[in-house]
Formats: structure tokens, C-alpha cells, sequence
């Protein structure tokens, strides 16, 4: 039997393990890139700009009409969801993506808002 050098296995071990956490994080940020942009209601009334650097500018009413929900604010994708907060305060939504250009937004009482992605 072929003795296997230690130095290559250990090589070949973190390679692999680096290719696993790649792969991993690779699913997070295909996520995170859907929501950078412009995107707004059809009306015009609330506008929302995600950008790469996990902030968010909402202008307009905001998400469901609340106005406290607008400006600048951090936002964080988990689970099918995306959370705004300022601070100690924060709202989480449910997301979808019907299609590259539009953005639904949900909460767990039922109301949505279809948001359409700005042309470039």
C-alpha cells in the first residue's frame, strides 16, 4: 500500500474545505447582488435602493405606508427574509423574486408590495 505524503493531504484537505465554505458564501451573495439597485413602486410612492454595502435608502412613504421606515438603514438577507433597522429598531420582511425586475416584499399579515427594478 502507497503511503500518502502528510504535507499533500493536509493541502488537499484545506483546499477542499476552502472550495466548501466558497460554494457556501457563493449562495449568499447571489442573493444579496437580486436586491442591489433601484427599485420602486409603480406609483412612484416608495422607492428603495439597496446598495452593497448593506444600507438601504427608502424614500417615500416606505414599505406598507410606514413612514418611520424611511432614509438610510441597514438591511440583512436570512432565511427568505430581509430585515431593515436603525439602530435598535428594525422591521423584517418576507421576499420573492417573480422575475429579475420585480422585488415582493410581505409581511406575515398578508399585505405585499411589488416593487419594479429600475431600468439601467
Amino acid at each position: 500500500m502507497r503511503k500518502i505524503n502528510t504535507a499533500y493531504a493536509k493541502v488537499l484537505l484545506v483546499s477542499v474545505l476552502l472550495l466548501v465554505l466558497v460554494s457556501g458564501l457563493s449562495g449568499c451573495m447571489d442573493e444579496k447582488s437580486k436586491f442591489i439597485g433601484t427599485w420602486s413602486t409603480a406609483d412612484g410612492a416608495t422607492t428603495i435602493t439597496f446598495n452593497t454595502d448593506n444600507t438601504a435608502t427608502i424614500t417615500g412613504t416606505g414599505p406598507f405606508g410606514i413612514v418611520g421606515l424611511t432614509g438610510t438603514l441597514n438591511y440583512s438577507i436570512a432565511n427568505q427574509k430581509v430585515t431593515f433597522s436603525a439602530g435598535s429598531l428594525g422591521v423584517t420582511l418576507n421576499y420573492s423574486f417573480p422575475s429579475s425586475t420585480q422585488l415582493i416584499l410581505s409581511n406575515d399579515q398578508g399585505a405585499s408590495l411589488v416593487l419594479n427594478k429600475a431600468s439601467a
